[in-house]
């Protein structure tokens, strides 16, 4: 299946990045259709140091701020999520030993919405990868009852990353390695409803607010097994994966993963 595929490409491209950083997108919809967009990004100044000249140091070491927080470029980003998505506000973040930001961005209708699949994935980019340009597909019906439904994007051909899977490899030392890189890393998806939810299929729900993906690497790292898994995916078919994971995905604090090919939330 695509999405455990892309789960296992996912840490290999993260171990790569060599640092700790937090994405985290929050869409909230309203009874209308409309609503907001909370994007969350935090990285170690550890990994900016790292990556050099490709966040913007300054001779001497010293970290443009603009190189992590840029408004205009923010702003530039609310077209890449859709026509009628338009920038809101933003703030500069620094705390807990990392720098980043937060930018609310609002839109008129989820139906014209472009979201990627995977919220790492310009994160992905910086570390020379191509990343997932699969976007999730929105349905939104209003009514008295009004009805959102999600589809995610179809597997078209995975022999590549198939290929990269089976050669996955996860010793004690490699561990040990993940250990200290995946540290206070997290990746989060989630849909906040304004409004009560009546009914839905969608795995992970608390409330008012359906979970995607959540990869909180702290929670996730004590379970090593667990992390040994999902970093190898060898000898198994795409069947038995996605049965695996989806029993996990129930248990494993941390991790929340929509392994559903459509999800529908009626709320109102």
């Amino acid at each position: 299946m695509k999405r455990i595929k892309l789960l296992v490409l996912l840490l290999t491209v993260l171990f790569l990045l060599s640092g700790c950083f937090q994405v985290e997108k929050v869409i909230t919809v309203k009874k209308d259709g409309s609503g907001t967009i909370k994007e969350t990004t935090l990285i170690s100044m550890q990994m900016i140091q790292q990556m050099g000249q490709g966040f913007g140091s300054k001779s001497g070491g010293e970290i443009d701020e603009a190189s992590y927080y840029d408004v205009e470029k923010l702003k530039a980003e609310a077209t890449k999520m859709g026509g009628n998505v338009k920038y809101v506000s933003s703030k500069a973040l620094d705390k807990a030993g990392k720098v980043g930001y937060e930018a609310i961005y609002a839109f008129d209708n989820i139906n014209d919405l472009i979201i990627e699949s995977n919220p790492a994935g310009s994160m992905m980019s910086i570390s020379g990868s191509s990343g997932s340009s699969d976007v999730l597909q929105f349905i939104f019906k209003k009514g008295k009852t009004s009805e959102l439904i999600i589809k995610f994007p179809k597997e078209k051909s995975a022999q590549g990353e198939a290929m990269e899977i089976e050669e996955a490899e996860v010793d004690a030392e490699t561990m040990e390695m993940m250990k200290a890189i995946y540290t206070g890393m997290k990746i989060l998806l989630k849909i906040k409803f304004d409004g009560k939810i009546e009914k839905t299929n969608a795995t992970h729900r608390k409330g008012s607010v359906i979970t995607i993906m959540e990869m909180d690497f702290d929670k996730m790292m004590k379970n090593e097994k667990f992390m040994k898994t999902l970093a190898s995916g060898k000898g198994k078919s795409d069947k038995s994966m996605k049965k695996t994971f989806e029993k996990i995905s129930k248990k494993v604090p941390g991790f929340k993963i929509e392994f559903q090919e459509e999800v529908f939330v009626r709320f109102k």
